[in-house]
């Protein structure tokens, strides 16, 4: 009888140094994963929301002209991008993406030429003039990405596809005379304005359709928050509008975003 009580008492003292052992390196693995990634890492398998906002870099080929003899070569432009991102943690190593934002991919295309013009007189005088269109336009986003966390600190890549659904956009194009003495009789100044209105008054604006790829880097926050720049290129499929396949817009897009575990 005391033999088995002996054996009992060694088995319960083996059962709680066991468990002492889990309860000490359990607490020290989360932690460590929490260095390098932020709460994902400590609770793989989560789910995070997070609020992402920055400005973009638009690129814009061809321009809003580019089916006529006057195209645009290139234009550029600043916008900016405000939303939400839902992050869903696979493992440690890869997670899926939806995010929905508000972007404004407003360009500036200008153009140098020559051209012969008729002065009051009659006479035909060579004149060199810039010609400049202003594009505001806004769209609604929606992106579905993959994520990989490479392991190297915070380090992860973002590979994906998005749509962009246009809400709002306007569209202004001037002629500015560069040769001096000369004005334009409708507007007694150098500068006459030849559109504007709204974006679909003179195309018909398309659905979006884009490749997005890009880098990202977490600054854990505590236990379930972190901070995360992002910078992400946004590469289009089909063109601003329909009819017009060499307009389109590139986007670089410099984010910061602020996840929560949930």
């Amino acid at each position: 009888m005391h033999a088995r009580f002996q054996s009992r008492l060694i088995l319960l003292a083996l059962t709680a140094a066991t468990l002492s052992f889990v309860m000490l390196t359990l607490p020290a693995s989360a932690q460590r994963y929490r260095q390098s990634h932020g709460f994902r890492q400590a609770y793989p398998g989560s789910v995070a929301i997070g609020i992402v906002g920055g400005g973009n870099y638009n690129l814009g080929v061809s321009g809003p002209r580019a089916d006529c003899n006057c195209e645009y070569d290139n234009g550029d432009g600043a916008g900016y991008h405000a939303g939400l991102q839902l992050d869903f943690f696979i493992n440690r190593y890869l997670g899926l993406r939806l995010e929905g934002l508000f972007q404004d991919h407003s360009t500036e295309y200008i153009t140098n030429r020559n051209a012969e013009m008729i002065a009051i007189d009659g006479s035909t005088v060579p004149v060199e003039f810039e010609q400049r269109s202003d594009v505001a336009l806004q769209y609604i986003t929606t992106s579905f990405s993959a994520l990989w966390f490479t392991g190297a600190g915070g380090l992860y890549f973002i590979a994906g596809a998005s749509a962009g659904f246009y809400t709002t956009g306007t569209l202004t194009e001037e002629i500015y005379l560069k040769t001096e003495g000369y004005t334009f009789p409708s507007s007694g100044t150098n500068k006459m304005v030849y559109k504007d209105g709204a974006l679909e008054d003179f195309g018909d604006p398309g659905l979006r359709a884009a490749i997005l790829l890009g880098i990202g880097f977490d600054l854990p926050l505590g236990r379930s928050a972190a901070l995360a720049p992002e910078l992400q290129a946004n590469i289009p499929v089909t063109s601003v509008t329909d009819g017009n396949a060499d307009w389109r817009i590139n986007v670089i897009r410099a984010s910061v975003a602020l996840r929560f575990g949930i």
